[in-house]
């Protein structure tokens, strides 16, 4: 049975949106949550990075079983793992059961979404494989563009609980269409290695962890711009709640640019020479963070060096993705696992570093999101990525 690709990619893109569904639907609500649990924004701003870390733990293990036992079954306990929390965070009434909660919520998620570029891997190879993770990015961008302001709609209607009942009624929703439409696109007579024979073949490969820690990097950068957004826009500059969505949104519909960008380049250049550029894009716009914070520099400044700074990831992800998955035909879910993991669990760290360094300025926050796009660079440079030789398109997916 074969899938066309449009129809793969949304469901894929549905699969994925459940993470940015997850981060970013409940971030206009934060200040409603604080006062409800009675505890300072910042501390309610750690279910960021618990989150994250779930999300990591999900990933390592989701990976496996998805190699062993298939994406599909992978995915349903995943999700209904991730419904089952989101209800139950709708009586949450402290900030420890908000935070464990969190994170199981997460591992859920991890163990689904996991399985998203597997499947691509599954069916496709080379410049193809980029191409179609770029598509999925497009179609699934949507979701951070429209979660805050679908969280602030919940959150004024009728509270924050609302937002975790969305949750879970989007995780049965995606779980159903997943099982109904998407072929299982793991081989039967594929033999998966053991959990830690998998991961250690990963990690030891020098090139394939060159790309991982390029896009950990990368990504963590807008992990500590995700965690510190609601500070940044909110209060130390006074933005209303009923702004912050679109501020907060303008840094997606630049992503989707820079992936649609990505997607025609694709055609006459590399995987590797278009991820750099995003590199080098990155590390410029975390610079002009960090001359803004100094200077204090009026807001439209910090709101386009962050478009530029999160945009870009459009031309950093799908290239390092497909390029590290190309390396690991036969675990193509354990090799996403460890992006996953190396990712969200930087994601997770930098988002606590920040919090160790909050001064009530933007200067830790700058310095946090700069120094991540200048380790990404020296990660390629130092560990020297090579594009991995495969055939260019290997693919038994329609293109109707």
């Amino acid at each position: 049975m074969t899938i066309p690709v449009r129809r793969l990619t949304v469901l894929l893109a549905m699969l994925v949106a459940v993470t940015p569904l997850a981060i970013d639907m409940y971030l206009p609500a934060m200040q409603m949550m604080a006062a409800d649990l009675d505890t300072p924004i910042h501390y309610v701003e750690l279910s960021v990075s618990g989150f994250l870390l779930g999300f990591a733990i999900g990933q390592i293990t989701g990976g496996s079983l998805s190699d062993r036992w298939g994406r599909k079954p992978a995915v349903a306990l995943g999700l209904s793992i991730f419904a089952l929390a989101s209800v139950a965070l709708i009586w949450t009434d402290t900030l420890e059961s908000l935070l464990a909660l969190r994170v199981i919520q997460a591992i859920g998620g991890g163990i689904a979404v996991v399985n998203s570029s597997a499947v691509v891997r599954d069916l496709y190879s080379g410049k193809d494989m980029a191409r179609v993770l770029s598509m999925i990015a497009m179609v699934m961008m949507t979701a951070p563009l429209l979660a805050p302001m679908l969280g602030a709609f919940f959150a004024t209607v009728g509270g924050w609980r609302v937002i975790f009942a969305a949750l879970a009624g989007y995780a049965v929703l995606v779980g159903i269409l997943f099982l109904w439409q998407v072929p299982e696109s793991r081989k039967h007579e594929e033999q998966s290695p053991g959990m830690i024979a998998a991961y250690l073949r990963i990690i030891r490969h020098r090139q394939a962890m060159a790309y991982v820690l390029v896009l950990s990097f990368a990504f963590s950068g807008m992990f500590a711009f995700i965690t510190a957004a609601p500070f940044t826009y909110l209060e130390h500059y006074g933005v209303g709640v009923e702004i912050f969505p679109f501020l907060f949104g303008a840094n997606i519909i630049t992503m989707m640019l820079f992936n649609r960008v990505n997607v025609r380049l694709l055609s006459r250049s590399t995987p590797n020479k278009l991820m750099m550029t995003g590199v080098g894009v990155q590390c410029v716009a975390g610079a002009g963070l960090l001359l803004a914070s100094m200077t204090d520099a009026p807001l439209w400044i910090v709101v386009v060096c962050n478009m530029l700074f999160v945009g870009v990831l459009g031309l950093i992800a799908a290239n390092a993705t497909a390029s590290c998955l190309q390396f690991f035909p036969d675990i193509s879910a354990s090799a996403n696992a460890v992006i996953g993991v190396v990712e969200f669990c930087m994601g997770a760290a930098v988002g606590l570093l920040w919090a160790q360094m909050h001064d009530g300025s933007l200067i830790p926050i700058a310095w946090v999101m700069f120094g991540c796009a200048l380790l990404a660079l020296l990660s390629f440079v130092v560990l020297g990525a090579k594009q991995p030789q495969q055939p260019e398109s290997i693919s038994s997916a329609s293109h109707s």
